[in-house]
């Protein structure tokens, strides 16, 4: 019956779908034209240096502003509705795609500007460290006096002298940092209070994943300070030995640029999905080019590198804002112009439908929660991009720049959902993927639907969920379910599945 069935049913090999990997789906690429100015113009001429694709330059170039942005800017999306502008992007390549360089490119400013704030502030770091040591010395000698004392008067004197000149140290000023690329989850926190609560995380390792779900701690992830470091919530961090700090508005920036092996499986770790983790980054899938790069370094212009150091450096410079009470220091807001607004509202409206039962998004709310906030955060990042050599604060964001930064937003949306996809966060893909594992394993050209659930029911208990199953690998192009015709009372017989041909053929 089963070979009856396949000789009957067999199509012209043409008649078979285009193939979508389970793994790799067709994902639209990203135009660097939408990030303006000296930004893309630094993003193009990386990636054509290091025959790199382009979204991996865009990711680690908008992170790197994003890290400089937030420092000193937030987005009013409407009247009590704020978000900052840092940024978490993963982009995503195999080994041997020269992710370090791009990403050693991208950051370079940053690097380049700790070094000269360190520089200018050396000397007067070296001033408060030595006033600190004497009175310390001071200090201490008033304390082993008030302990030799005989009379308590006078060494009660002596103890109160020794604490008044110690509440008095100062503070030795650190040498400016605003990113590391390894910090466990309290390191980070102990760096956020020390840098004005602005940090940025950047590695073109998958490292950090490790670290979130407790590579030093036994295992028990500690993801409570990243997760709200994301949303600028505020934070105790609670320092070993020193006194614990107090954040009010940690704002931490991620670039990240692992192997899709990194991925894989994240959603199974504790707390990653099911927290809210994997849902606030951004992610890039691009094609790997190796094999086909022509291998002709096309070095970036000077005036390109300057350009992009130069406004870097400008973000980075600018002066905070102050409340009208004592002068604290907080970002400046960034206003939508009413355009602006009304393109972002049409978005998270779109995205907002879109959650419901049977929608695309319905299995990806986490990440499709989060992401009119991102696209917001998205569009004050491309601003201060625009006005980096100004006061971007006073300057409206433009329906333009909201534009741009929803095109952006739609293709990572794309390459988002199939990054989840990889992770597992779609059962239905994940289960697919589970009965293609048994199909590889076995070299199985064709079985019946029947022998699929004897064999995999430990997983599938219903037949129900494996036909889901292979349904989803029939879109995909991997194989044909035949349903027997119906011939006469009684029981048909179980479908026979057969296995794409090309795919058969290269198991011989």
């Amino acid at each position: 019956m089963t070979a009856d069935l396949l000789k009957s049913a067999a199509p012209p090999p043409e008649d078979w779908p285009e193939l979508v990997p389970l793994d790799a789906p067709n994902l639209p690429r990203l135009d660097l034209v939408h990030l303006p100015g000296w930004a893309g113009d630094y993003a193009r001429a990386i990636a054509a240096d290091t025959e790199t694709p382009p979204e991996l330059a865009a990711g680690m170039v908008l992170v790197a502003c994003a890290t400089a942005a937030t420092r000193r800017l937030r987005v009013m999306v409407k009247p009590g509705y704020f978000e900052p502008c840092n940024l978490w992007a993963v982009a995503a390549l195999p080994p041997g795609n020269r992710k370090s360089a791009v990403q050693s490119a991208a950051t370079a400013p940053l690097v380049a500007w700790e070094r000269d704030q360190a520089t200018i502030m050396e000397s007067e770091i070296k001033r408060i460290t030595s006033e600190r040591k004497t009175l310390e010395a001071r200090a201490k000698e008033k304390r082993s006096k008030a302990a030799k004392e005989k009379d308590n008067g006078k060494a009660a004197e002596l103890a109160r002298e020794a604490a008044d000149i110690e509440a008095e140290l100062p503070d030795i000023p650190m040498q400016p940092q605003i990113w590391t690329s390894d910090a466990t989850p309290e390191r980070l926190g102990a760096l956020l209070a020390e840098h004005g609560e602005c940090m940025a995380w950047l590695s073109s390792e998958g490292g950090v994943f490790d670290l979130l779900q407790g590579r030093y701690s036994n295992g028990i992830p500690n993801l409570d300070l990243v997760l709200k470091a994301h949303s600028g919530d505020a934070e105790r961090v609670d320092r070993g030995s020193r006194p614990p700090v107090f954040l009010k508005g940690p704002r931490l920036s991620i670039g990240l640029s692992p192997q899709p092996d990194v991925l894989r499986g994240l959603a199974a770790k504790p707390g990653f999905r099911g927290r809210g983790l994997l849902g606030r980054f951004l992610y890039l899938l691009p094609p790997s080019p190796l094999g086909y790069r022509a291998l002709q370094s096309n070095p970036v212009p000077e005036g390109v590198r300057d350009a992009y150091a130069a406004g870097l450096r400008a973000m980075l410079d600018w002066e905070p804002a102050t409340n009208e009470h004592g002068g604290e220091e907080r970002p400046h807001l960034l206003r939508l112009s009413d355009e602006a607004y009304a393109e972002w509202y049409a978005f998270a409206q779109a995205i907002e439908v879109q959650m419901q039962p049977g929608r695309e998004l319905e299995h990806f709310t986490d990440w499709a929660g989060k992401a009119p906030g991102a696209a917001a955060r998205l569009a004050g990042v491309l601003h201060a991009i625009k006005h980096a050599h100004g006061t971007p604060w006073e300057a409206a964001i433009t329906a333009d720049t909201m534009t741009a930064a929803l095109e952006i937003m739609a293709v990572i949306a794309r390459h988002s959902l199939a990054a989840l996809d990889m992770m597992g966060a779609d059962p239905t893909i994940a289960a697919a993927r589970l009965v293609w594992d048994w199909i590889e394993r076995g070299r199985l050209t064709h079985f019946t639907v029947r022998e699929a659930f004897n064999a995999l029911r430990g997983t599938f208990p219903r037949v129900a969920m494996l036909r889901e199953a292979l349904e989803a690998l029939e879109e995909r192009g991997y194989l044909e379910v035949i349903e027997p015709p119906r011939d006469g009372p009684g029981r048909p017989p179980s479908p026979v599945v057969r296995v794409r041909p090309e795919i058969a053929r290269g198991w011989r």
